[in-house]
């Protein structure tokens, strides 16, 4: 079983998040943004409220563009508008009309231009479409390294996914009249972008290194993961810094740091999954069993690995 979510817009009117968490809920992707102009109105309210009720927000927005260009000003307005709320799951390009009436090819890269840019500000992205139109209308090869959510109204999706729309007239508690009901199937989507690094070279084990430093947080980065490298914790790195939220760092951001680096040659190290990998193909590269890697992933199904995907392989 997947995990149950909703998405919704001003359409869905005042929704009571509380009764909507209580019913079972544990995401929502909330409208934000339409063409470069359109702003949802009820998008920080539904932001604000769902997170207060504990459940997993996204954005998305409602592309109108025929062109790169096109693309790349929808996207920014998109950007302007959801870095003013906090998120924990992706930001997703909802691509379900040829406005322009341009060709597959053109589509397709202008769509690729669009989620780049939201990569490019930090952000994990993710495109949804209708299954037809994304099999009809657009160049799948081209979306691989992107997390894709897929509306299809049947008893079954009858493809890959990492999020399914399956109804248009859910109903759940705390919100008159009827939602999109979806089920992700995809552990560990979150807000932030994922980290997408060579590997990693073993270093000789040395004593710890003292150092007072200003960190440049990169693309992928995590509180944790720095306050892990830089041997020193979460709560020291935000009272040196006056960060408040600490699931809301930002790519180029300076942090100050006073710890200390860890030189251990038992480093973790990462692979990015890239398109025809295999689990056991990588096992056998890096010389680690298949459930030590499942266990370390989190991935419960051997076989369901995605392009783009970042793995610890040692």
């Amino acid at each position: 079983m997947g995990i149950k979510g909703i998405d919704v817009s001003h359409w869905q009117g005042s929704i009571n998040w509380k009764k909507v968490a209580a019913d079972g809920i544990k995401f929502a992707f909330i409208k934000a943004t339409e063409g470069t102009t359109l702003k949802d109105e009820k998008f920080e309210t539904n932001a604000s409220g769902a997170n207060a009720a504990g459940i997993k927000t996204g954005a998305y927005h409602f592309a109108r563009f025929g062109s790169k260009s096109e693309a790349l000003a929808e996207a920014r307005f998109f950007l302007s508008v959801a870095k003013k709320v906090d998120l924990s799951y992706p930001l997703v390009l909802d691509l379900e009309v040829n406005q322009r009436n341009v060709s597959k090819s053109v589509l397709t890269d202008a769509a690729v231009a669009f989620l780049r840019e939201i990569e490019k500000a930090g952000y994990f992205a993710m495109i949804y479409s209708g299954k037809s139109f994304l099999e009809n209308c657009l160049d799948e090869s081209k979306l691989k390294p992107f997390a894709l959510w897929v509306a299809r109204y049947n008893n079954k999706l009858g493809r890959d996914a990492d999020i399914w729309q399956y109804s248009s007239s859910g109903k759940v508690s705390g919100i008159s009249g009827n939602v999109d009901m979806n089920i992700c199937y995809r552990n560990g989507l979150r807000a932030q972008a994922a980290v997408k690094t060579a590997a990693v070279k073993p270093v000789s084990n040395k004593k710890s290194v003292k150092s007072n430093t200003i960190y440049t947080i990169k693309k992928g980065d995590t509180l944790s993961e720095i306050a892990q490298k830089y041997k020193t914790t979460v709560k020291a790195l935000q009272s040196l810094n006056n960060i408040k939220n600490p699931n809301k760092i930002y790519v180029g951001q300076k942090l100050k740091i006073s710890g200390s680096v860890s030189k251990s040659s038992n480093k973790k190290q990462y692979y990015t999954i890239k398109s025809g990998d295999t689990l056991s193909g990588i096992s056998k590269r890096f010389n680690r069993s298949i459930k030590t890697l499942q266990a370390w992933n989190g991935i419960k199904n051997a076989n369901k690995i995605y392009a783009g995907q970042k793995i610890r392989v040692k």
